[in-house]
Parts: structure tokens; C-alpha cells; sequence
């Protein structure tokens, strides 16, 4: 929770009335290890569900039954705060390690979003940026060849976990198999590895055992020509 709250005061003021509201909600926590599913697509929804540790993927599959990483989730993220409206979500959610948990109730979320203008927009602003980062993926797999791809995940995940204390000029973790991130960037594995092999020689990044560390921010920022605008990280006033 503590991360859920660092995140929104990044982006937004919060008073410490709606900061109480939100910790003393009616949070039920659980517990998943890698590859349980948290959210199942199509599946009617009657919570949303906080990210309080770990990491998360949302999958889609075709009629083919193939099935495609479409986005990340972090630490801090709500990760189905669609299904508040839509009652239900199309991707399914994955846990990709050992992950924590907290779901709320649709009902409470609507409570508090009657009860507080604050906190209707802090979970409007949730659904806006999860949009925002689609659409900067989506233009990234169309736009950019394969090393500025795998520069713009990497990019992205220093600032996200940045946000929420995971990430520090140590590196940051990462726990996708290579399998998963050329599944996510829409490469085979074979061209995944000369990418990161790449970005490697080049002194840009380094990536092994799940762990990932930004070895010159500025240079992969141009290889990969990230503009961090997307995310919105600065304080957003009303």
C-alpha cells in the first residue's frame, strides 16, 4: 500500500482524508506464485485488485489459442481498475513471480469515488496512464527496430519501478524468462538475444538471471527515442 500511495502522490496532491480512506478500505489480501492467474479474461469481476509486490502480465489469446503479453504490471499497479466500469476484463493477469495482492470491492471503489473528487480522479488517472503505456507499446512493436524496442521496455521499467522504490543505480529486477520478453516484444528468442547482446557491447544495458541494470540512461534513451511524457511522473494539479 505504502508503494500504491507513493505512486499517486508522484502524480497528484492527496490529502492525508483521502490517503486514510484509501489505506482503511476494505482490502482483502492474497497471495500468488509465478504463472497463477489473478484476473481470468472474460470472467465477471466484482473487485479491483492492487499490485502490492511483485510483477504481473496481462495476456490475450487469439482464436488460434496463441496467446501474447500485452502489458506489464508493477508494484503499486491497479491492475483491472477497467473492470470497475466494464465488470469484467478481456486480458487475463499473470503473476510472473511471487506476488501480493489487495482487492477491493467495485462497490467500495465507486464509495469512495462518490465520497471523495480526489480519489475519483486518482482511479480515472489509473485507467488514463495504463491506456498511455499501451499506446506507447503498441506505436514502439511498429515503430522501432528490435535494439530501440527492447531500449524503450527497459526505459520504461526504470522509471515505473523508479517510482515505487525498486528501482535504484543498482538496476532493477526484471523476472520475465527470455521467452517472455521476446513473447512481449514480439521477437523470436534468437533475435531477442542479439538485441540484448547488442545493448550490451554498446555499454547501454545489462540483463541476466531477471535482474537489469541501465548502464548509460542517456544513450539507451536515444537508441531507443524514449520520451518519458507517457507516463506522466510529474505532480498533475487539479
Amino acid at each position: 500500500m505504502d508503494r500504491f500511495v507513493a505512486k499517486l502522490r508522484s502524480r497528484q496532491a492527496l490529502s492525508e482524508q483521502d490517503e486514510s480512506l484509501l489505506r482503511q478500505a476494505a482490502w482483502t489480501r492474497r497471495r500468488y506464485e509465478r504463472h497463477d492467474v489473478i484476473v481470468r479474461a472474460g470472467e465477471r469481476l466484482e473487485s479491483a485488485h492492487l499490485l502490492l509486490s511483485g510483477f504481473a502480465a496481462r495476456s490475450q489469446e487469439d482464436s488460434t489459442g496463441k496467446r501474447q503479453i500485452v502489458g506489464l504490471c508493477v508494484a503499486g499497479d491497479l491492475i483491472d481498475i477497467h473492470g470497475v466500469v466494464l465488470g469484467r476484463m478481456e486480458q487475463e493477469t499473470i503473476a510472473l513471480s511471487p506476488c501480493e495482492v489487495a482487492s477491493i470491492p467495485h462497490a467500495q471503489v465507486r464509495a469512495l469515488s462518490l465520497g471523495s473528487s480526489t480519489l475519483l480522479r486518482t482511479f480515472a488517472l489509473q485507467g488514463a496512464i495504463d491506456n498511455a503505456i499501451q499506446a506507447a507499446w503498441i506505436q514502439a512493436l511498429n515503430s522501432k527496430r528490435g535494439p530501440a524496442k527492447v531500449g524503450h521496455l527497459f526505459c520504461e521499467m526504470q522509471l515505473r519501478l523508479g517510482l515505487v522504490g525498486l528501482a535504484t543505480q543498482m538496476g532493477f529486477p526484471l523476472p520475465l524468462s527470455q521467452q517472455e520478453l521476446a513473447d512481449f516484444t514480439g521477437m523470436t528468442h534468437v533475435h531477442l538475444n542479439r538485441c540484448l547482446k547488442e545493448l550490451r557491447e554498446s555499454g547501454l544495458l545489462s540483463f541476466t538471471q531477471g535482474w537489469a541494470k541501465v548502464l548509460d540512461w542517456e544513450g539507451l534513451k536515444r537508441l531507443a527515442h524514449f520520451d518519458e511524457t507517457y507516463l506522466n511522473l510529474r505532480l498533475i494539479e487539479a
